[in-house]
């Protein structure tokens, strides 16, 4: 998992490999916070992650949150849409995580 800042655009690009559970809860919170504080946009790509637990989605939920009052977004990169999608929607989150692409 890792961040990188794009100074120019006020990106933050937050990449994350293999499984995203429990265990990565902390790392991934400050991940996003982290991004939240330096980036205007932020854009999160699952493309290598293989599984995804509910904590990721309270996470995201939490953080986009945060990001709409502070007028900032959470965007995900193309290669991630259609597996966010399909997680979120069965995990039951699609009513209140809102999914955008880049």
């Amino acid at each position: 998992m890792n961040f990188q800042m794009d100074s120019q655009k006020k990106q933050g690009i937050i990449t994350i490999n293999g499984e995203i559970s429990l265990q990565h809860a902390k790392e991934i919170k400050d991940l996003l916070s982290k991004a939240i504080d330096k980036s205007n946009d932020i854009i999160i790509d699952l493309e290598k992650v293989s599984y995804i637990d509910l904590s990721f989605f309270q996470l995201l939920f939490a953080a986009q949150q945060k990001c709409k009052h502070l007028k900032k977004n959470i965007f995900f990169s193309k290669s991630s849409l259609d597996f966010i999608k399909k997680n979120i929607s069965e995990a039951g989150f699609s009513h209140s995580i809102i999914i955008n692409g880049v």
